[in-house]
């Protein structure tokens, strides 16, 4: 089967897991970046309001290329986690123009303002299959018109975490803390690690450095701007906990970081307490 996969090609995205396991399963995969580099790149970073107006000629080129490659490689399946800055119409007359198969699995809310586009909403009503990680979300997807609505929540894939991106040796010493927290710096996120800030704490993750105050108490427990990969695993295999900051739009479900504290193992996962979590997932007292 020849199945198309749209989305960033970085080693550690949602998409590129996704076209290696559906290679590994026998597809025909072309996995088609959506982010990439270009002359127009430098449009997406321009100051103030010219902002907006570079990414949205970056989108348009984008969605322009996208629409070629599809014609070139006819996909049996057009495979869209989220790829939101590509053009809903481009998306239509890709499909119109090779009769494939749209399937999309969403891996952020597809309702909230800040997680998605209207190229994401126009595409639900033309969506052959749409998977949702979150049982809550199942029944509003189908009022908004998707043919069909699965329940798919998400994996854990241990040959990344093994070895892929590891840059630091294998020293207890250097991931030794009692409580460890990896993901990007916001409001939300640093308000939650303050209550922590006089435990041996470590926080590794973009955007810390930058947006904590001189002042703030969680400053100097930050440790790195980010980790992937097998240097992601030793640091939880080196905390006694590792706390996962479940946001408010997860709602009564999970994130992928809990199946990722779950899957490499060592420290006890702390987090926001859901049903499915702790009743379906996993055995609350025992993995969370």
């Amino acid at each position: 089967m020849k199945i198309m996969v749209l989305g960033p090609a970085l080693p550690w995205s949602y998409e590129t897991w996704c076209a290696t396991l559906l290679r590994e399963a026998g597809g025909d995969v072309l996995h088609w970046d959506n982010h990439r580099r270009n002359l127009l790149s430098p449009l997406t970073r321009l100051p103030g309001d010219l902002r907006r107006l570079g990414q949205g000629i970056y989108d348009s080129n984008a969605s322009m290329a996208f629409y070629r490659a599809c014609k070139r490689f006819k996909p049996e399946v057009l495979f869209v986690p989220k790829a939101d800055n590509i053009h809903s119409r481009a998306v239509r007359e890709a499909i119109e123009s090779t009769r494939a198969r749209l399937v999309i699995w969403y891996p952020d809310n597809p309702f909230r303002a800040d997680q998605t586009s209207m190229n994401v909403i126009r595409n639900l009503r033309r969506c052959d299959i749409f998977y949702i990680w979150g049982k809550f979300l199942v029944d509003a997807l189908r009022s908004a018109g998707c043919r069909r609505v699965e329940y798919l929540p998400f994996g854990f894939y241990p040959p990344y975490y093994a070895v892929h991106g590891a840059t630091s040796p294998p020293d207890a010493e250097t991931w030794r803390c009692d409580i460890c927290f990896v993901g990007t710096w916001d409001a939300d996120r640093e308000r939650a690690l303050l209550p922590l800030a006089g435990r041996s704490l470590a926080i590794h993750g973009p955007g810390w450095r930058a947006n904590c105050s001189r002042e703030s108490p969680l400053r100097p427990h930050v440790r790195s701007d980010g980790l992937y990969g097998g240097d992601m695993a030793r640091a939880y295999a080196g905390a006694a906990i590792v706390f996962n900051h479940l946001r408010d739009h997860n709602g009564s479900a999970h994130n992928h970081r809990t199946m990722e504290i779950a899957g490499i193992g060592g420290g006890v996962q702390v987090v926001r307490r859901t049903p499915e979590q702790a009743g379906e997932l996993f055995t609350e007292g025992a993995d969370l």
